[in-house]
């Protein structure tokens, strides 16, 4: 066609003034039936008959190309929006498959990740462990110098105070003062973590420290006194000494029978200060295993030895220390006279608690607040969990049986012991809808502690279990849980605690499902 356009274009006119020898007598003939002016015309109008025709066959053939790449054009944008549609189907196809992925499946996942994490560790913990942390020396951690900020202006304002016509010898004192401060300040703060232990156990898992953390070890007898705020007690039978029972510690066991020949006493002590965040134990053994959890001890692991040599032990005893709890603990025993003294008793019965005057107080500031904060906490989960679905709900301390989409233990399960709270557990595991939601909540332990160190500890006389968020964690998680949210409330509203706490989660709510 093509071809056959562009002929049409480059021919000659039909008809032209030389007519050739053929056409002669039709030509006179035709002139003198029309005056000899026939032929001519005719041609002449046909020619322009015959170019317009040529014109419109042109412009239609440009019209005919611009629809063409018009088309093209479209194509090719229908095939990239394809490409886009195939790729967020396939996009759609792989969240839809995580969404469906049963619960084996990703245990295997976390299992294989899991796994191979630890080889990494332990290669980075082989060839480098200040690699994990590079810009900080060893035996030390950054500091936090929020508290520090201003110092200059401080300095300044002693030199010149305003308002003031000058004191010399007290702008010298406030100066030297500040400066002191302002001279000890460091980019680090050092720490220590104090070993005790003897036996082969001990010495495999000191050298491993000693090698491999990031942190300084001292290695201590049992007459030295501690001189980090960290202790790693390696012990056969529980043998803690006195003076560091109310220290934050890391407990390896090593015996299998670690709680034989305890008084009643002693294992109330340190079952109440496990439960208030202090002590986590780690067992060699699984019938040690066993023996802490018939005891209701909560926050106990199991490694076989030959894990003392690896690199997780070494992660596990620094994030131990890291989430350490500041003094200010008293035992059980301590607590019980103290109450006393005071005229009061130590509440355990969980019917008891909730009739407390200590629960009462939860009616003014800052406790008011916190409610405040854990209504919105349940409405938000409640709402992004179950999105305008018709649910029903329940309080586990006044219910016993039914099934539930939500199942409340708010301000309930932090005041049970770890035996009571595991009979809970399971009880709330038989009472919860498929994908059903448990919510919980409980106090911060280095924030518990510390409030409790300034208030006194008679004014809290109700049983009150204390976590750090990891302990919280393992804890729901040993139980059958997982966890679904984590939100830390309560920053800021208790003025008495240090600077350095303020800034801290007071207690953590959590929701977790089946």
């Amino acid at each position: 066609m093509e071809n056959n356009i562009k002929n049409l274009t480059n021919a000659e006119p039909a008809y032209n003034e030389s007519e050739s020898e053929n056409d002669l007598g039709f030509v006179k003939k035709m002139s003198r039936k029309k005056n000899g002016n026939a032929l001519g015309e005719f041609g002449m109008k046909q020619n322009e008959l015959n170019s317009q025709l040529i014109q419109t066959v042109c412009s239609l053939q440009d019209y005919c190309r611009k629809l063409e790449s018009q088309l093209e054009k479209e194509t090719d944008a229908r095939h990239k929006t394809a490409a886009v549609l195939s790729a967020m189907k396939k996009e759609l196809d792989a969240v839809r498959l995580r969404s469906t992925l049963n619960s084996n499946q990703i245990e295997k996942m976390d299992s294989g990740l899991g796994r191979y994490t630890e080889k990494l560790e332990n290669y980075a913990l082989s060839i480098s462990p200040g690699a994990r942390l590079a810009d900080c020396p060893k035996g030390c951690k950054e500091a936090d110098i929020s508290g520090c900020i201003g110092y200059y202006e401080k300095i300044e304002s002693a030199k010149n105070p305003s308002g003031y016509d000058g004191n010399p010898e007290l702008e010298k004192f406030l100066f030297n003062a500040i400066s002191r401060e302002f001279s000890a300040l460091s980019a680090f703060d050092k720490v220590v973590m104090d070993f005790y232990g003897e036996g082969r156990y001990a010495a495999v898992l000191y050298g491993n420290l000693s090698r491999n953390s990031i942190y300084k070890i001292n290695h201590l007898s049992s007459t030295d006194e501690p001189q980090g705020h960290f202790s790693i007690i390696c012990t056969e039978n529980l043998n803690i000494p006195a003076k560091l029972m109310l220290k934050s510690a890391m407990v390896i066991v090593t015996g299998s029978e670690p709680l034989n020949n305890m008084s009643d006493e002693e294992l109330d002590n340190l079952r109440f200060l496990n439960d208030c965040g202090l002590h986590t134990y780690i067992t060699l053994s699984d019938s040690g295993y066993r023996s802490f959890a018939e005891k209701g001890f909560r926050n106990v692991s199991m490694i076989s030895a030959d894990k003392l040599m690896n690199g997780k032990i070494v992660r596990t005893v620094e994030k131990g220390m890291e989430a350490s709890v500041p003094s200010g603990a008293v035992s059980l025993s301590k607590l019980n006279n103290i109450l006393k003294a005071y005229g009061k008793n130590f509440i355990l019965d969980p019917d008891e608690i909730s009739k407390s005057e200590f629960m009462c107080n939860y009616d003014v500031y800052p406790y008011n607040c916190l409610e405040i904060m854990e209504k919105t906490a349940v409405s938000a989960m409640e709402n992004y969990y179950f999105s305008e679905k018709s649910i029903t709900r329940c309080r586990i301390s006044e219910t016993n049986e039914g099934m539930f989409n939500v199942i409340n233990g708010l301000n309930y399960i932090n005041h049970l012991d770890y035996n009571r709270r595991k009979k809970v557990y399971a009880r709330v595991k038989t009472m919860l809808e498929t994908d059903g939601l448990f919510i919980l909540n409980g106090f911060d332990s280095v924030i518990g502690i510390k409030l409790r160190a300034i208030n006194g500890w008679n004014e809290y006389p109700v049983y009150e279990a204390l976590w750090t968020r990891e302990q919280f964690i393992s804890e729901l998680e040993d139980n059958g849980f997982k966890i679904k949210f984590l939100i830390p409330a309560g920053t800021g509203l208790f003025d008495r605690l240090p600077s350095k706490y303020r800034k801290s989660p007071v207690e953590w709510i959590i929701g977790v499902t089946v």
